[in-house]
């Protein structure tokens, strides 16, 4: 190639060498859209906003997709209320008997458990004994009595006055599992079996413990999977095993699968049950399901983090019902795991708090106290404790009792603007808080691109304030983004509260190269090493099929790089040449031409 030669679409052509020039212009088309479906404009200086001012659908949302979405909580953060995040009450170590509670009752306006330290009560103020001769299966609330099963021994009822006597029908009334009530009768299970035992006095004298029971209920084959619980639903009672979950007639006294669980029987299905807004929720292994009755509907949390490998909550348990949400214990499935506490509003989970962390303690109950505003639940490790949570009577938010130490974060999910491979560019985060000062307060963090956290910047004025400067820089750029909020209290009475975070963003226009020149038009130019025999039409009418290619055509500039343009203008001024043998006269041109590099 001679100098000023230029290549395009295959095509050699002769330029005017002091015609050429390559200059840079920017792309400000429409680059993206945002997840509602609304254009992106990236315009000079004119920023979008990302608004996030709703965080009730819960954590799981990896991707920008709702603006009420983000991707997980640690420590104490309540998300569960329409337009804020505040802090949610710290646990109170209550009872420290080193004995594990597997379970709780409320009898005559006081709080009963029961477990491998027998039955113990909550007298307002500390626990006390109450038997303590044998491990207890389970406790049961039944008008005048007190009803307990103490593992591998009689059924005993306590009355009002605390005394406590032998129930049941004989000697062989031992070691029950479960009890309820339904229609009139209670319902016993033996434990590590499959028979259910009825009786309808007042005082379980007629309860029988033997296969000759005239009321035995055998649900599936006998020395099948054991029955794990019993549960009232939709007026109807139901028996739940490894295997299934099982519709008892208590007319026949015989039982029927009605949800089929037999190809995956664990241990772990119906570790617990609840009915919750006219629901019956259980987990089975690691999901949560929601039935009413005919249809079933898998409402398992999502996972928690948006890189291998990936972090998700299993093991489920603990299912207790409280006002229009549903709180359950959930393990991570990390070997130095957390046991959080988790709430289902119906829609999406909330992580309201972390119970324990290790790879070892468990979380062997809890249960709702409502003569005493609490939540209780027991972490059982080498040292048992008992805990509880207190709870407002008439409000579904936390009861002011912050914690004052400890890390507590929410993280948003990562904001793509609706396009992950489309860089962008913030100069500032707009914040909308309350209840700020210089006790309780917020620090913002931000992480582009899964990259380490960054500090941005602490508020502690309420009100609308602009966070710039991110790093000492006047602007971020990135494809992604997570933005990082950690409360802080030194006062357990008041919590910082955060309304809502605005991220300003424009999509970063790209820049491109552009060559104009001018290319002479007539036949036997010389060209590269040989002359160009085309005529002037059919120069033109290459040129023409350049600027009408719908796919870009290669172009090599006069340095010999080669890039893929479109032709954006193709003029042309006619020069005409008297004939030099006389006959018509000759015409040329003189073409300019546009070429812009494809982005």
């Amino acid at each position: 190639m001679r100098q000023g030669d230029i290549r395009i679409n295959d095509k050699w052509y002769r330029i005017d060498y002091r015609s050429h020039r390559v200059t840079n212009v920017t792309d400000f088309a429409p680059r993206a859209t945002t997840p509602g479906g609304s254009i992106v404009h990236s315009e000079l200086n004119l920023y979008q906003p990302m608004l996030q001012t709703d965080w009730q659908h819960g954590f799981g949302f990896t991707w920008y997709t709702d603006e009420a979405g983000y991707m997980n909580t640690v420590g104490n953060i309540d998300t569960r209320h329409d337009g804020i995040v505040m802090m949610f009450t710290a646990q109170t170590a209550s009872d420290t008997d080193n004995n594990a509670k597997e379970g709780y009752c409320l009898w005559e306006d006081e709080w009963y458990s029961w477990g491998a330290g027998g039955l113990r009560r909550y007298t307002g103020s500390a626990w006390e004994n109450v038997y303590n001769t044998n491990p207890v299966n389970y406790a049961f609330p039944g008008g005048s009595y007190l009803f307990f099963c103490p593992d591998g021994a009689r059924i005993q009822k306590m009355d009002t006055s605390d005394n406590i006597t032998d129930a049941g029908n004989d000697g062989d009334s031992t070691d029950y599992g479960w009890l309820v009530v339904h229609e009139g009768y209670l319902y016993a299970t033996k434990d590590d079996t499959t028979y259910i035992h009825r009786d309808s006095t007042a005082d379980l004298s007629d309860l029988e413990g033997t296969t000759a029971d005239v009321d035995i209920i055998t649900v599936g084959f006998a020395n099948s999977y054991s029955i794990k619980r019993l549960q009232t639903y939709n007026s109807y009672l139901y028996a739940a095993k490894a295997d299934g979950l099982w519709l008892v007639d208590v007319d026949d006294l015989v039982a029927e699968r009605v949800l089929d669980f037999s190809s995956e029987a664990s241990d772990n299905n119906f570790r617990s049950m609840a009915v919750h807004n006219g629901y019956l929720m259980f987990p089975i292994r690691d999901k949560v399901y929601r039935w009413n009755g005919e249809s079933l509907t898998n409402v398992t949390p999502p996972r928690l983090t948006d890189t291998f490998p990936y972090s998700t909550y299993g093991q489920f348990d603990n299912f207790v019902s409280n006002g229009r949400f549903l709180l359950c214990t959930g393990k991570t499935n990390a070997t130095n795991y957390n046991i959080d506490l988790l709430c289902y509003d119906g829609v999406g989970w909330h992580n309201l708090m972390t119970l324990t962390t290790g790879t070892t303690p468990d979380i062997t109950s809890m249960g709702y106290d409502p003569t005493n505003d609490l939540l209780w639940y027991h972490l059982d490790t080498d040292a048992d404790i008992t805990y509880y949570v207190q709870m407002q009577g008439n409000s579904d938010f936390p009861y002011a009792n912050f914690p004052t130490t400890g890390t507590h974060e929410l993280t948003t999910s990562k904001w793509d603007m609706g396009f992950r491979w489309v860089n962008k560019s913030s100069p500032s985060l707009v914040v909308e808080a309350s209840n700020l000062s210089s006790d309780s307060y917020l620090t913002f963090y931000y992480s582009l691109n899964n990259g380490e956290w960054v500090e941005w910047d602490t508020v502690y004025d309420s009100g609308t304030r602009t966070l710039t400067l991110p790093g000492e820089s006047r602007t971020l750029e990135f494809y992604y983004i997570k933005i990082k909020v950690r409360f802080t209290t030194s006062d357990s009475a008041e919590s910082p509260i955060l309304e809502g975070l605005t991220l300003r963003f424009i999509m970063r226009p790209e820049t491109l190269d552009v060559w104009s020149f001018n290319i002479p038009v007539a036949e036997g130019l010389m060209m590269n090493t040989s002359v160009d025999t085309r005529t002037a039409g059919e120069i033109i009418s290459d040129l023409k099929d350049s600027r009408d290619s719908a796919s870009p055509v290669e172009f090599e500039d006069i340095d010999g790089n080669s890039y893929y343009v479109y032709m954006t203008s193709l003029s042309r001024m006619a020069i005409v040449h008297d004939s030099a043998t006389g006959g018509d006269p000759e015409i040329e041109y003189y073409a300019q031409i546009n070429v812009v590099e494809v982005g």
